[in-house]
């Protein structure tokens, strides 16, 4: 060999064709056809979550806080993600989003808030109100944090099934307290567990509407419930091409509404039109099909639930959304809290600590943490849903098939929840900031397939990388 020479350059290609690659996401473990335990456990949460009036079980057990069921079930979750973060191959992996972000910022205000307020809300006897709400608000973004590190892509859409499902069932159960009074979820769960039965069960308020709860203490919950499944069973009824399929899930769209418009509350048809509204920005196509739906949705409200359609329909007509006793209430909340809003006007005058029980009750979620946090509150909180529809809209626009039809209905219910925000107070009903987490987490897993994926080899008992392989990109 001369000086000139080269020496010869190996082909590492090689390496392909002699050593399989090692890939983490395998299609065949992912849920439900898996033994992680993980996934199984938020499959039972969701079960709780829809099923059981878990808000109104207080267990016999020692807790720092309140022992509602769904405290030391997400204590058990906790454990669980900590001793699979120790594992090797299936441990969860942390994603760190924008949401991620957005909810560490409302944490942080929320603490500031409760801190700089202390000396006000302590004489009060307030302070501990705000602590409570603040451990419930943790335990909140824990699910969240959990859901998102936690699960796969492939996972998503039989989470989203699942939550359908679920949907169809607790939505059965609804319409046949509509037509009986007869509430299954309490009944059966008063076997077995320390129930505490809720005073809105079988009322009926002023304006003579039916206290129709399901598995939540109030009306307003179910409500929106339903309307955060209904946009995957709207996309999914315009996505399949199959008439069987198209009617299968368009009659669980119309289903869900239906049990929405039976708790008699006008956001059991504002928030859906939210939804549906985002649906057709991204899909204008599926008009065509939303025609002939609405058709068969009056006729499963009248048969399923007689007279509920007529009157949540009144109720939002021009002359009537605004002098009704509720309506003047609402319009009355912002004079009211005017003076604390002027005296804190950052940062509040403690998270939570405005007892409505005490002073009055506000249907706004964004006047409570206004009244709460402050502007910085208010910002902090929409933040989250900011940051999940444009994790959601950017995984729509960038991806195709199964997982541009889930972001999508991710993006409606966003708008949904948003705007269910304006209309009563979303974090005072548990079941709903919950969904709100699943939602969010799910946008934040199905923007993964958007990432260059690693591929690495094993040879001779080490991994080597490969290369960055990006995922499908959407054809235009």
């Amino acid at each position: 060999m001369t000086a000139g020479d080269r020496l010869p350059v190996p082909d590492f290609r090689l390496l392909l064709v002699r050593y399989r690659p090692t890939i983490d996401d395998d299609a065949n473990d992912n849920w439900p056809r898996t033994r992680r335990p993980l996934p199984w456990a938020l499959a039972g949460f969701l079960v709780m979550l829809w099923l059981m009036p878990f808000d109104s079980i207080s267990l016999p057990i020692p807790l720092p806080l309140e022992a509602k069921l769904d405290r030391p079930v997400l204590l058990v979750l906790i454990a669980i993600w900590v001793l699979s973060l120790t594992g090797e191959g299936r441990s969860p992996r942390l994603r760190i989003s924008a949401i991620h972000y957005a909810f560490a910022a409302f944490v942080l205000v929320a603490v500031i808030s409760l801190v700089q307020g202390a000396d006000v809300t302590v004489r009060l006897g307030e302070f501990e109100l705000g602590v409570r709400k603040l451990a419930l608000l943790l335990s909140y973004v824990a699910l969240f944090v959990i859901v998102a590190s936690s699960l796969r892509p492939g996972e998503v859409r039989p989470f989203m099934k699942l939550i359908c499902g679920l949907a169809a069932l607790t939505a059965i159960g609804v319409l046949w307290e509509y037509r009986t009074g007869f509430n299954i979820f309490y009944e059966l769960s008063s076997k077995a567990l320390p129930v505490s039965w809720p005073a809105e069960l079988g009322n009926v308020d002023s304006l003579g509407r039916k206290s129709v709860i399901g598995p939540t203490i109030h009306p307003l919950a179910p409500a929106m419930m339903m309307a955060c499944a209904m946009p995957y069973a709207l996309i999914q009824m315009y996505d399949n091409k199959e008439l069987r399929e198209k009617v299968l899930w368009g009659t669980l769209a119309c289903l869900l509404v239906a049990a929405a418009l039976a708790t008699g509350r006008k956001t059991s048809l504002i928030a859906p039109l939210a939804a549906v509204t985002v649906l057709v920005a991204f899909r204008p196509r599926i008009l065509r099909q939303l025609l002939p739906l609405a058709l068969g949705l009056f006729v499963i409200a009248h048969i399923a639930a007689p007279g509920a359609l007529g009157g949540v329909g009144e109720a939002i007509l021009p002359q009537n959304l605004f002098n009704t006793n509720s309506a003047m209430n609402r319009q009355s909340d912002y004079a009211a809290i005017r003076p604390d809003v002027i005296d804190h006007p950052f940062l509040g005058r403690g998270y939570e600590t405005y007892d409505q029980k005490k002073y009055r009750i506000l249907d706004n979620q964004y006047l409570t943490t206004m009244i709460g946090t402050g502007a910085l509150g208010v910002l902090a909180y929409f933040s989250i849903f900011l940051a999940t529809f444009l994790i959601a809209f950017r995984v729509a626009r960038n991806r195709s098939g199964e997982s541009a039809s889930i972001a999508i209905a991710i993006a409606a219910t966003t708008v949904a929840l948003a705007l269910g925000s304006a209309l009563f107070d979303l974090l005072a009903f548990a079941q709903i900031p919950y969904l709100l987490c699943f939602f969010a987490a799910f946008a934040v897993v199905l923007a993964e397939e958007l990432e260059p994926k690693s591929v690495t080899v094993r040879v001779r008992g080490a991994l080597l990388p490969v290369g960055g392989v990006p995922g499908p990109a959407r054809t235009q």
